[in-house]
C-alpha cells in the first residue's frame, strides 16, 4: 500500500467517524428542541437550558461537516475554469489554493483556541458551563478540516489521479456516470 492510498484510507476513515459524530450531535439536538417544545407548550414549563443546547449543538454540527466536505471536495470551487486547463496545470492550481487553505485552517486553528481559552472565564447562563466547550467546535472543526485538506494535498500528488479524484465532481457528473 503506497503513501497516496493510506492518506485516502485515513481520511476515509476520519470522514466517517465525524459523520457518525455529526448525526449523534444532529440526533441530540432534534431531542433537545423536541423537548423545549413539549415542555413549554404542552406542560407549560419551559426549560431554561434547551434552546441554548440546541444552539451549540447546531453550531458543532454544522463546523464538523466542513471538514467532510473538504474531503469530498464538495466545497464551493470555480470546476467550470479549472475543466479547461491542462492536468498538470490543474494539478498545480490545486496545490496552491490547497496551501493556502491550510495556512487559514492553520490560522483559525490557532487562534479558536485561543478563543476558547479566553472562554473559560465565561459562563453560559442557562447551561451553567463555560463557554470553552460551545466555543471549542471552532479549532477542533479548523484542525480536522486541516488534516482533512492536508491528507487531500497528499492524495492529489497521486501521479495515477485524474481531475475528479482531485477537484471532485459536480452532481451533473455523477449523475450523468450513473445514467450510462
Amino acid at each position: 500500500m503506497n503513501i497516496f492510498r493510506i492518506a485516502e484510507r485515513i481520511s476515509e476513515i476520519l470522514g466517517w467517524i465525524t459523520l457518525m459524530v455529526v448525526i449523534f450531535l444532529t440526533g441530540l439536538m432534534t431531542l433537545t428542541v423536541l423537548a423545549g417544545v413539549f415542555f413549554r407548550y404542552v406542560l407549560v414549563s419551559p426549560l431554561g437550558w434547551t434552546e441554548a443546547l440546541a444552539r451549540y449543538l447546531m453550531i458543532w454540527s454544522a463546523l464538523l461537516t466542513v471538514s467532510i466536505g473538504i474531503k469530498d471536495q464538495e466545497h464551493v470551487g470555480l470546476i467550470i475554469l479549472v475543466d479547461k486547463l491542462p492536468k498538470k496545470v490543474a494539478k498545480i492550481w490545486n496545490l496552491v489554493v490547497s496551501i493556502l487553505v491550510i495556512l487559514f485552517l492553520f490560522e483559525l486553528t490557532r487562534r479558536g483556541i485561543n478563543m476558547a481559552i479566553g472562554g473559560l472565564s465565561q459562563r453560559s447562563l442557562s447551561l451553567g458551563v463555560t463557554m470553552f466547550w460551545p466555543l471549542m467546535s471552532v479549532p477542533v472543526s479548523a484542525g480536522l478540516a486541516l488534516i482533512q485538506q492536508i491528507l487531500h494535498v497528499i492524495t492529489s500528488l497521486d501521479p495515477e489521479a485524474d481531475k475528479s479524484d482531485i477537484f471532485g465532481e459536480t452532481e451533473v457528473e455523477e449523475a450523468l456516470k450513473e445514467t450510462t
